[in-house]
C-alpha cells in the first residue's frame, strides 16, 4: 500500500526506537518505502526518547523581568544539571500554571544539540528534512489538539519501552509534569529472570508479558510477576503522590501503554495500588491499524503530524532538519521573483513609454482645441475689460486733480483762520502787557513778533519794578514768560534796568 504516499498527502511516523517507519494516508496505514516516496506530499514526524532528555524544575523570582527570564533559567539549569559549558544545548521551558508563592516554577527540558543532530542525520540523508520532532512527553498533545480526549481533568500517561520508561501528567489538556521511571521492559525482564532463577531471553519474556501479563499458568512464576508489578506500582504511586502534594493536584485517570501493546490485567494494579481510574490506551487513527505492528507512540506521531499540518506550530518542535519554506517565501526565491519582475518591467518599459506618449499627444491636442474655443469666447470680454480699464484711468486722474484742488482750498482756509485768530490774540496781548509795563513804571523800548512768541524790550528804574512786572505777566494764565537776563545799564546821569521778555501766547 506504499502507493498511497504518492496519490495523496501522508504522515510518515519514523520510530527510531523500534526501527519502523509507517505512513498514514486517507485513514489507512502503510509500510513506508523511501524508494517510492513523494517528499512533496509527505510530512515526516519522529520523537526524542525520554532518556535522551534532561529535565529540571526551577524556581525563578517573580521580580525577574520577562526579558531576562531565559537567561535566569539557563543559569539555574546549568547549575542544577551540571551542564558542560563547552557543549551546545537546546533549552526550552514551560511555566507551571497555578503555582503560588514569591517564585514562578518552570519545567525545563535540555537536549544535547550535537547528539540530536547525529540521531537524525541518517534519516535526513534520505528525506532531506524532518518536519516535526517531538519530545516523548509532548506527543500526548495530539490527543487533545485533535479532540480525541477532552480538555478537562488531570490525566496521567505511563509508557514502557525496552530501555526507557516515563510518566507524564496533563492538566486540562496541557503538559504539567513528567518523570522518568526505572521500570522499563528490560528492567522487568531482569527482575523476572532474577526471581525465577532461570535464563529467559528478552523476546520470549515480552511475548509472555503481552499475552498473559501476570496471569501465568505456573503459580510460582505468577507470584513473581505479581511481586514485580506490585513493586513497580508502589514506586509509581510514590512518584504520583509527590507530584500531587507538591503541586496540590488530584490525578483522575491513568493510561498505560507499552511498545509491546497492552499488558493483560494491568488495570488491577492501577485500581488497587494507585487507587485511580484505569483507561485503555486504545486510540486508533486508521481502519487497518490492526494489520500493522504499530506502537502507541506511532499512533501519537500520526496525531501530532495531523495537528502540525493544520497549525504549523513549532513551539515544541525539536527537528534539527526543518523543511525549508516554499521558494517564494525564501530570500533566494524573493530575489528570483524580483529579478523576473525587473526583466518584465524592463521589457514593458518601452511599450509603456510609447503608449503613454501617444496618449499624452491625444490629450494635448484635445486640450489645445478646447483652449482655442475658450480663447475665442473670451476675446470680446477682454476688449470690454480693456475699455473699462481705460475709463477707470481717466476717472482716477480726474479724481486726483479734484482732490488736489480741494486740499489747496482747505489749506488756504485754515491759514486765513489761523491768522485771524493770531492777530486778534496778539493785539490783545500787546495791549495787556503794555498796561502791566506802565503799571510797574516801566517803558516799552521795542516789540518783536515771531510765530506764537512776542519779545518785549522793557526798561525799569530798578530791579524791583522789573521783578514785579514779570510776576504780573506770569499770573496771567494765558502767557508763558521767559527772560534770560536783566541788565543794569548806566548812562551819563541815569541808570535803568533793561530786559528782553519773551511771551508765548497760549490759546
Amino acid at each position: 500500500m506504499a502507493k498511497n504516499s504518492k496519490n495523496a498527502s501522508s504522515i510518515v511516523a519514523i520510530n527510531k526506537v523500534t526501527q519502523t517507519i509507517f505512513g498514514l494516508s486517507e485513514n489507512e496505514v502503510f509500510e513506508h518505502d523511501f524508494s517510492k516516496a513523494n517528499r512533496a506530499k509527505e510530512t515526516y514526524v519522529s520523537y526524542i526518547p525520554y532518556k535522551d532528555i534532561m529535565t529540571a524544575t526551577v524556581e525563578i523570582s517573580r521580580s525577574v523581568e520577562d526579558a531576562d527570564l531565559l537567561d535566569a533559567i539557563v543559569v539555574k539549569v546549568y547549575e542544577e544539571l551540571g551542564l558542560d559549558t563547552a557543549l551546545d544545548y537546546k533549552i526550552t521551558y514551560s511555566e507551571v500554571i497555578g503555582a503560588g508563592g514569591d517564585d514562578r516554577i518552570f519545567n525545563v527540558f535540555v537536549v544535547d544539540n550535537a547528539k540530536l543532530t547525529s540521531e537524525f542525520d541518517a534519516i535526513a540523508a534520505r528525506t532531506n528534512y524532518i518536519d516535526y520532532v517531538a519530545m516523548a512527553p509532548f506527543l500526548y498533545e495530539g490527543l487533545y489538539n485533535r479532540g480525541v480526549l477532552t480538555r478537562d481533568g488531570i490525566d496521567c500517561f505511563i509508557y514502557l519501552q525496552r530501555d526507557d520508561a516515563f510518566l507524564v501528567v496533563y492538566q486540562n489538556g496541557e503538559y504539567f509534569q513528567s518523570r522518568q521511571v526505572r521500570y522499563n521492559l528490560k528492567f522487568l525482564h531482569e527482575k523476572y529472570v532474577e526471581l525465577v532463577g532461570s535464563r529467559v531471553d528478552e523476546e520470549s519474556f515480552y511475548r509472555l508479558l503481552s499475552k498473559q501479563g501476570v496471569n501465568l499458568e505456573n503459580p510460582t512464576e505468577r507470584d513473581y510477576m505479581i511481586q514485580i508489578f506490585d513493586d513497580m506500582f508502589y514506586y509509581i504511586n510514590d512518584v504520583l503522590n509527590g507530584i500531587s502534594k507538591i503541586y496540590n493536584v488530584n490525578i483522575q485517570n491513568v493510561y498505560i501503554g507499552t511498545d509491546i501493546g497492552k499488558i493483560p490485567a494491568i488495570e488491577v494494579f492501577v485500581e488497587n495500588n494507585l487507587k485511580l481510574r484505569y483507561k485503555d490506551f486504545n486510540f486508533n487513527v486508521a481502519i487497518n491499524a490492526k494489520d500493522y505492528p504499530l506502537t502507541q507512540l506511532d499512533i501519537l506521531m500520526f496525531l501530532v503530524g495531523q495537528d502540525y499540518l493544520v497549525t504549523k506550530d513549532d513551539d515544541h518542535n525539536y527537528s534539527p532538519f526543518m523543511r525549508p519554506p516554499p521558494l517564494t517565501q525564501r530570500s533566494t526565491g524573493k530575489l528570483i521573483g524580483y529579478m523576473l519582475l525587473g526583466c518584465l518591467l524592463g521589457a514593458a518599459y518601452p511599450a509603456y513609454n510609447f503608449g503613454y506618449g501617444y496618449y499624452n499627444n491625444v490629450v494635448a491636442n484635445d486640450k489645445t482645441n478646447e483652449y482655442q474655443g475658450l480663447e475665442d469666447q473670451l476675446r470680446p470680454a477682454r476688449l470690454e475689460v480693456k475699455q473699462i480699464d481705460d475709463e477707470m484711468k481717466i476717472i482716477k486722474a480726474d479724481v486726483k486733480q479734484k482732490s488736489a484742488e480741494l486740499q489747496n482750498r482747505k489749506d488756504l482756509i485754515y491759514a486765513i483762520a489761523d491768522k485771524k485768530d493770531n492777530y486778534a490774540m496778539k493785539s490783545i496781548s500787546i495791549f495787556d502787557i503794555t498796561n502791566m509795563v506802565v503799571k510797574n513804571k516801566g517803558t516799552m523800548a521795542r516789540i518783536a513778533d515771531r510765530n506764537e512768541t512776542m519779545t518785549f524790550q522793557v526798561k525799569t528804574k530798578n530791579d524791583k519794578q522789573m521783578t514785579e512786572l514779570l510776576e504780573d505777566i506770569s499770573k496771567k494764565g494765558i502767557y508763558g514768560v521767559d527772560t534770560k537776563t536783566i541788565v543794569l545799564k548806566e548812562g551819563n546821569k541815569t541808570a535803568f534796568y533793561d530786559s528782553n521778555i519773551s511771551v508765548e501766547v497760549r490759546r
